[in-house]
């Protein structure tokens, strides 16, 4: 039964999963919008894992720098 539900979903995978432009004009206003909104959600996620990196880089080198002047002063 699972082979069955598998090779049906393979064969009929482009009419599970349509998208806007495969349906429409990609001129049109709505297919704009869409590749606009996933472009400003892409956004997002890049400046949130930039804060984090930087956050974590700023962490590392500031326990380095407490680390280091521990062992100067014993």
């Amino acid at each position: 039964m699972l082979v069955r539900i598998t090779i049906l979903s393979l064969l009929f995978l482009n009419f599970i999963f349509p998208c806007a432009v495969c349906y429409g004009n990609p001129e049109e206003p709505m297919s704009q919008g869409m590749s606009m909104g996933v472009l400003t959600l892409l956004g997002f996620i890049v400046f949130i894992l930039g804060i984090i990196a930087t956050s974590m880089i700023l962490f590392s080198l500031r326990i380095k720098k407490l680390s280091n002047s521990k062992e100067l002063k014993c």
